[in-house]
């Protein structure tokens, strides 16, 4: 393996290199400002293109009202008012106070564990972070 990166180096350094000719370096740089040229050149909107969006514009907006002239279509509203009754009460609840109590102290012992777990884990990777830290919340 090591022979043929030998030989490799050895060929390349017998190689000459040449600079590239005058006539190179000019067809190579005319070549490219036609291709930027092509590339930057906008092609302008034709009038065949601007009708056509104002056709399609106009068919969105013509057929339907087309169609609902033809069927003799009117908007008058012929809907009467709705009397509605907004005022409710409450249905009588009996609800346990202990439940109420149970459920409140499993919530703060949840919220205290989350707590104290973050803490421990701020305490064990306090070392850890340095400049890229990201809390864990």
């Amino acid at each position: 393996m090591n022979e043929d990166k030998d030989r490799l180096r050895s060929l390349f350094q017998e190689m000459k290199l040449d600079k590239p000719s005058v006539g190179f370096e000019s067809r190579l740089m005319q070549s490219i400002h036609a291709i930027t040229e092509k590339q930057t050149k906008k092609e302008p909107i034709s009038a065949k293109s601007i009708l056509a969006i104002i056709g399609g514009i106009l068919g969105i907006l013509g057929i339907p009202a087309a169609i609902l002239w033809w069927m003799d279509f009117s908007i008058k509203p012929d809907i009467q008012p709705i009397e509605t009754d907004f005022s409710f009460s409450m249905p009588a609840m009996n609800i346990n106070p202990s439940i109420i109590s149970i459920a409140s102290v499993c919530l703060l012992l949840l919220v205290t564990d989350m707590l104290i777990r973050r803490r421990i884990w701020e305490k064990k990777h306090k070392g850890d972070c340095k400049l890229n830290c990201v809390k864990q919340e």
